[in-house]
């Protein structure tokens, strides 16, 4: 973040080096991601000492019964389960070796493709278990894949019934997590979030939410684009899909049009459509 007074106060920071006592201001950006449909559900931009896993508890606000969450092994934790069972939202994600004992089991090479297994509240967050009203025990189901590499992979997940989960199907449903990634590299390198228009707080803020802002219009206004393309490369090797950089630069010459006059609205969209099929890329 620009290093002025009033950001540093704000979202705090880190030494910007070991021999140094000067601070270099950073945030945490927690983004709740709809990776299928490419749009962003809830976000927030929070002080540098802020926990990403306090932060995705806050964005279940905005999650429904049946709901499927995807997440990486920074997430793993009793009250993170715990809180996504209560609210009957599906999970798939994945943990480290030094995870809970039955996870750490399925590391060996004896271990089964799957099992079921049964965790206790670990007794550093019984106190905050019971005042959340969450349960003391969990059921849930472990996967462990081996990659094309030979390197093994442990993944934990609410979807319990393997006949209509089948294991060989949780590679491939953990990989769409990748888009995640995507998208923070289409903010911070495509979109250069981090070259702020201003050095207050709000400037700050301003910045961060309009981007997020202007990634999921691209979203809705090229998605009758991307189906035309997925429709005409259908029989191909590789699929294509618009191109961001036309999208943007489209979107960015037409915005004050969408947003501040009156024209004829579906002229405008079959406009910005024509252009997003301009200089597709392949995927």
């Amino acid at each position: 973040l620009p290093r002025t007074a009033a950001i540093i106060e704000h979202f705090g920071g880190s030494p910007a080096n070991q021999h140094s006592a000067e601070i270099e201001p950073t945030a945490v950006a927690s983004i709740w991601y709809d990776v299928l449909n490419e749009i962003v559900i809830d976000s927030v931009l929070a002080p540098a000492k802020a926990y990403e896993g306090d932060l995705a508890l806050d964005h279940l606000a905005h999650t429904q019964p049946g709901d499927l969450v995807v997440f990486d092994r920074n997430y793993i934790g009793y009250v993170w389960l715990a809180s996504l069972l209560a609210r009957q939202v599906e999970f798939v994600g994945r943990c480290s070796r030094a995870s809970f004992p039955a996870v750490q089991a399925m590391f060996a090479t004896e271990a089964p493709a799957s099992r079921l297994v049964t965790l206790s509240v670990p007794r550093p967050q019984r106190r905050r278990v019971r005042q959340a009203n969450l349960p003391q025990q969990i059921t849930v189901r472990l996967i462990r894949l081996v990659l094309s590499t030979g390197e093994i992979e442990v993944l934990i997940t609410s979807l319990l019934d393997e006949t209509r989960y089948p294991t060989a199907e949780f590679g491939p449903l953990y990989f769409q997590r990748w888009g995640c990634e995507t998208f923070y590299d289409r903010l911070k390198n495509r979109l250069l979030l981090e070259n702020f228009t201003g050095t207050s707080v709000e400037a700050v803020k301003q910045d961060f939410y309009a981007t997020i802002f202007i990634c999921g219009l691209e979203s809705l206004l090229t998605h009758q684009a991307n189906q035309r393309l997925q429709a005409k490369s259908a029989d191909n090797r590789y699929r294509q899909q618009v191109n961001h950089a036309v999208a943007f630069n489209a979107i960015k010459n037409h915005v004050i049009d969408l947003f501040y006059t009156q024209p004829d609205e579906a002229l405008l969209l079959d406009e910005l459509t024509q252009l997003f099929l301009t200089k597709p890329v392949t995927v």
